[in-house]
């Protein structure tokens, strides 16, 4: 069943833009390879938010909302692919207690609906690292191919396929500790260093091609098994998926923001 782990994967990848290369920082707070980064100001940045702003809070959640129907393109000049659809090469999945036991993989997967995320509330704390955002995608559509062995609920669980899903009112919120290293030019970016992710969603529609090595009568059962309860299978799988999220989230992000200089979104005051 964790085709419901692949519904989620996308449920926050959304907030980023994914990216290749991560750089290097030494124990000086120092970017010691230097990534290809943006000389000039995003289109999508109407304005730099001011640390010591009061509403910088405030300014931060329209920088973000700003950014995701734009960055749906990427950036080629510096490297950053489109997000729409947002395509990921492989999540893994293991989980071997409890009332959902699975172990396989999503591929290449592909999430249609990540432009449309609304920014709901961003944090950003500066005396002790804390960044926290809060956001709501309406519908994300997925495909994969996934490979899946376990029990869900006592059902047994077994396929190598296609994977559909449709989710409607996934709510991400994703807490970060971030620092802000300086590359060897002088110029500074944001890094993540810990992140958690929360999700949740209204509803979660699956399809599993090929269960039981194409046994449409126990494919069939398993499907309609699944979508009777799968809010309670995301439930079960909840903290496995959004460990497994943040360590793909992160990664992203610090490829991402490693090449948004802070001078174009998050300048430091004079």
């Amino acid at each position: 069943m964790t085709s419901l782990s692949s519904c989620t994967t996308f449920v926050v990848l959304f907030i980023c833009l994914a990216v290749q290369d991560a750089s290097t920082v030494n124990s000086n707070n120092e970017v010691t390879v230097e990534p290809h980064v943006l000389t000039e100001s995003p289109v999508w940045l109407k304005k730099p938010c001011r640390r010591k702003d009061p509403n910088v809070n405030k300014c931060l959640k329209e920088t973000f909302q700003a950014m995701f129907p734009y960055m749906a393109n990427g950036i080629p000049e510096v490297g950053i692919p489109r997000f729409e659809p947002l395509y990921i090469e492989k999540i893994g999945i293991s989980k071997g207690h409890g009332a959902v036991t699975l172990v396989g993989n999503f591929n290449h997967l592909y999430a249609h609906g990540p432009s449309n995320t609304t920014t709901k509330n961003v944090r950003l704390d500066l005396n002790t690292g804390d960044l926290d955002i809060s956001l709501l995608i309406p519908i994300i559509k997925t495909e994969s191919m996934y490979d899946l062995k376990g029990n869900i609920l006592l059902l047994p669980l077994v396929g190598i396929g296609d994977a559909k899903l449709l989710l409607k009112n996934v709510t991400t919120d994703v807490f970060m500790k971030v620092k802000f290293p300086r590359l060897p030019s002088g110029v500074e970016v944001m890094e993540v260093i810990e992140m958690k992710v929360n999700f949740r969603m209204s509803s979660c529609r699956v399809h599993l091609d090929n269960l039981f090595n194409g046994n449409k009568v126990l494919g069939h059962t398993v499907n309609t098994f699944v979508n009777k309860n799968a809010l309670e299978i995301v439930e079960e799988l909840k903290d496995n998926i959004g460990e497994a999220l943040a360590i793909v989230f992160k990664k992203i992000m610090n490829d991402s923001f490693g090449r948004i200089p802070t001078k174009f979104w998050l300048p430091e005051d004079s």
